[in-house]
């Protein structure tokens, strides 16, 4: 498995460029598996040109310009790979952690295999951590990326607006919390940043798991509740919630959420009757 560290270090040391050949850029080993094939498939045209099957060998022709034009977007997927692995502030991932790149950074440095199903289409595969083969196609790369947008500055605006209005406490806010935070879930993949990465300092994960412990730990609220899948705002509100709530408390240091006025509440009812008891 190839963790961060290696990754960056695999493309800062790159030996490839852009005018490299889209079957070199994979190691020597892929680069020798599609040379052989193609090979294979440009005697088959030959052939059938000398043999005057001009049709059959079109078909040869047709399979291997299919295959230069998938390296070459695999070879383009690959430089967008590197390029938002490390182009993010202070040369951090623009990938959000809701993306699995597990396969992503074996195979692009090198540590995956290329191979042909029995109809020649590409495939990609790599041997996880746990000794299992994963096999992609090439258009299925990319579908778990999720790359990180102006969420994070989108909500910080909102927050450190509330708290420069904080000093207008007889007056409401001049923007509607529910509307604005509406507004940042519902664009495009925001609410799997917002899930999953670090926004002002705090991971929404965590804040969630330490204000329902308790339910957490009683089976109230079940691990599938706790996968990111889960809160979708499309079917889900949890989320909103949350970003909703850390606005209302920058502008109101006294704000409670309906969970912790309930917490209070059934603490100052525990200690109204322990002092009941200690009376009685």
């Amino acid at each position: 498995m190839a963790d961060d560290k290696k990754v960056r270090k695999y493309f800062e040391n790159l030996s490839y460029g852009r005018k490299s050949l889209s079957s070199e850029i994979h190691g020597k080993v892929n680069q020798k598996s599609i040379n052989d094939v193609v090979a294979s498939c440009v005697r088959n045209y030959n052939k059938h040109i000398a043999d005057g099957e001009k049709e059959k060998a079109a078909q040869f022709k047709k399979q291997i310009e299919t295959w230069s034009r998938e390296l070459d977007n695999l070879k383009a997927i690959k430089e967008e790979f590197a390029m938002n692995y490390g182009s993010g502030k202070g040369g951090k991932s623009m990938y959000s952690n809701y993306s699995d790149l597990s396969f992503d950074r074996d195979f692009f440095t090198e540590n995956g295999a290329i191979s042909f199903d029995d109809d020649l289409n590409l495939l990609l595969s790599v041997v996880n951590e746990n000794g299992e083969t994963v096999v992609k196609k090439p258009e299925d790369v990319t579908e778990n990326w999720v790359i990180k947008g102006t969420e994070e500055n989108d909500f910080m605006r909102l927050q450190q607006d509330a708290v420069k209005q904080r000093n207008n406490m007889g007056e409401p806010l001049d923007f509607d919390i529910d509307w604005e935070v509406s507004k940042i879930l519902g664009n495009s993949d925001a609410w799997k940043v917002l899930a999953s990465d670090k926004i002002g300092g705090r991971y929404f994960l965590n804040d969630y798991v330490v204000e329902n412990q308790e339910a957490i730990q009683n089976g109230g609220i079940p691990d599938d509740m706790l996968h990111p899948d889960s809160f979708n705002p499309d079917f889900d509100n949890r989320l909103h919630a949350h970003y909703a709530d850390r606005i209302r408390k920058a502008f109101d240091e006294n704000y409670q959420t309906p969970a912790e006025r309930k917490a209070a509440e059934e603490l100052i009812a525990k200690s109204n009757n322990t002092q009941e008891n200690t009376q009685s």
